[in-house]
């Protein structure tokens, strides 16, 4: 009978250790659970904030580029249309047609050689 009383007492105490195990390694946990969650939201706050400025970036890169590419194309429209203009400006106006000019010899035309002369081809 002593025999059965000390494995009795025994396995009361081993459960009793368990539990008392069990409840400090449950604490343990939830202690440092809260500890690594901190951790854990400190990291995902600076990815996240890590990630938007990342993102920012990108965006203005794109957004300069587009508005780069807009004002060169205003730009170059508008000097073209002043220099088409400027040269529209300077074109000087047609001249009107001259008067028909009258001819400067009024005489008859005629043969250089007679070909009825006597002296033939002289």
């Amino acid at each position: 009978m002593g025999q059965k009383c000390l494995i009795n007492h025994i396995t009361v105490n081993s459960g009793n250790f368990l539990k008392k195990a069990f409840f400090l390694l449950a604490i343990c946990c939830i202690s440092c659970g809260r500890d690594n969650e901190k951790i854990i939201n400190e990291k995902v706050k600076e990815r996240v904030t890590a990630f938007r400025e990342k993102k920012n970036t990108e965006c203005r890169e794109v957004l300069l580029a587009e508005a780069e590419k807009i004002v060169d194309s205003l730009l170059l429209s508008e000097a073209r249309l002043e220099l088409s203009d400027s040269l529209v400006r300077m074109r000087p106006a047609r001249p009107a047609r001259p008067a028909p000019l009258a001819p400067i010899d009024s005489l008859p035309v005629r043969p250089i050689f007679d070909p009825a002369s006597p002296t033939g081809n002289r």
